[in-house]
């Protein structure tokens, strides 16, 4: 029998019980590690991305990890305003963006300044305050729907200006003045230094981004764990109940806004000055929605969460990008790995008793070669060769029943993704003793699909597998990786 900890509804404690018997192995990890010391499991969180530049020199791999931790920040940032005081802001993204190009101002030969980042970043840190605080005045009246509405419109509004701010008339002047490049950015920006130190590469970015998401991690947390966040939450959970207790409501909103968007206006600094120039198109609408993916994927609310998301969403698109540095197999192979193994991991997860895997699995093989050679007894010339190899993806391919001709298999493979679409849409349909069936049905048609369709375009896979796992944390892990269960009372 359970018991019940203060301050957890009765139903959050079944729930958890019930998890500790499906999955007692991972019960037993997360065990141990709450045991150990919280200055022991910081040293092991903080160690370990501070060795990973001295166990490799590959440039490509510290960047991508660099991006995480700059990501890492800003979905920290936007935590705050999304997870803390429960406002939907839309337009953070045009924080992250103001913070680059005043630093590509400050510190460019494009208006001739080189402000010393010791100056241009505090600086930039005030605008970005100055500006959420601006954008969260006429803000402070619309919840939900309105507030989005609002503040999309903000970031959008700043886009544009970034595109057509090349021309700008001004009274004292009588040629226009260009104020941000318009497509072309910003070139040949300084990069960061302080105390006589200059970031001159990859590595050097490496730790300035890690430290820098240390410093927000630290200031949020301590925020968190003060009257303020304390009252941000009350305010998340029920503003008007929160007004009514006295809470300064409007302040403490417009704080929100102001150091979330200071984060971000920081961040947009070292972003530019790590890539030496600023475009537009480093700002749109793409980063706001990785952004937003991060927070939900990690957990609303929780700083682990921040981090963690922000891994996911960044390395996992370059682990499937072909041709790259973490490809220790060829692409292909390693991009098959990685899907069929994703798969797999996903049956195991949601799938009891676990004995039905292994039934469908076989069921699926068999039917899969039995196709195959019926279509191969009647007709030879309409199937795909066979491939010869030992790698999975010629198992695979021997196995699939896939049309000879690349035109003709990548027509069966869209016609078969909206079919394989439907059949995994039944499958929450149906009663449960028909589930199995379709499910080996799904399994195949996946396969078929990923082999004739998907591995042929990376660039589409990796969004698609994205928000696959976007789409299934939301139905069973709503709360995120790292976030709490709540029980809502409707």
């Amino acid at each position: 029998m359970s018991v019940n900890k203060i301050g957890t509804d009765e139903w959050v404690s079944q729930i958890e019980a019930r998890r500790r018997q499906q999955h007692p192995w991972i019960a037993a990890i997360r065990d141990a590690w709450t045991r150990l010391p919280r200055l022991v499991r910081l040293l092991l969180v903080v160690v370990i991305p501070v060795i990973i530049p001295l166990l490799t020199t590959n440039t490509y791999i510290l960047q991508v990890l660099a991006y995480a931790w700059l990501y890492a920040a800003l979905a920290t940032g936007l935590n705050i305003v999304v997870g803390y005081t429960g406002m939907l802001d839309l337009g953070y993204v045009a924080f992250f963006g103001l913070g680059g190009y005043v630093y590509a101002m400050l510190s460019s030969p494009h208006f001739g300044l080189h402000v010393p980042t010791l100056i241009s970043l505090p600086v930039i840190a005030l605008i970005g305050a100055a500006a959420g605080y601006l954008l969260g005045m006429p803000s402070l009246r619309l919840t939900g729907d309105y507030l989005a509405i609002v503040t999309l419109g903000f970031g959008q509004i700043f886009y544009n200006l970034t595109n057509v701010m090349n021309a700008v008339q001004v009274p004292w002047s009588s040629t226009p003045i260009n104020v941000t490049g318009g497509p072309n950015g910003i070139p040949q920006v300084d990069p960061i230094a302080l105390l006589g130190w200059q970031a001159s590469q990859v590595r050097d970015y490496y730790y300035l981004l890690l430290g820098t998401l240390a410093l927000v991690m630290l200031i949020v947390f301590r925020l968190n764990r003060s009257r303020i966040g304390r009252a941000w939450r009350a305010i998340r959970e029920d503003g008007l109940a929160a007004d009514a207790m006295g809470i300064p409501t409007r302040r403490l909103k417009l704080l929100s806004f102001a150091i979330g968007a200071s984060i971000a206006g920081v961040c947009g600094a070292i972003f530019v000055a790590s890539q030496q120039s600023v475009f537009p198109s480093n700002f749109d609408v793409s980063l706001l929605i990785a952004l937003y993916a991060m927070v939900v994927l990690g957990g609303v609310g929780s700083l682990p969460g921040m981090v963690a998301g922000s891994l996911v969403i960044t390395i996992l698109p370059e682990v499937l990008r072909p041709g790259q540095a973490l490809d220790f197999l060829n692409g292909t192979e390693l991009n098959a790995l990685v899907f069929y193994g994703g798969v797999l991991a996903f049956l195991a997860l949601v799938i009891r008793p676990r004995w039905q895997i292994v039934a469908i699995l076989i069921a699926v093989i068999v039917a899969g070669f039995a196709l195959r050679a019926g279509i191969h007894a009647i007709d030879p010339s309409v199937l795909e060769p066979e491939v010869s190899g030992k790698g999975l993806n010629a198992v695979i391919q021997n196995w699939l029943a896939i049309p000879d001709g690349k035109r003709i298999a990548t027509a069966w493979g869209n016609l078969l993704f909206f079919f394989g679409v439907g059949v995994l849409v039944a499958l929450t349909r149906l009663p449960k003793r028909i589930r199995p069936l379709l499910l080996g049905v799904a399994l195949y048609l996946l396969a078929f699909v990923w082999e004739t369709r998907l591995s042929q375009e990376p660039s589409i896979t990796r969004l698609l597998l994205v928000g696959a796992i976007l789409v299934i944390m939301m139905n069973y892990r709503p709360q995120g990786i790292f976030g709490q269960r709540r029980v809502e009372v409707v």
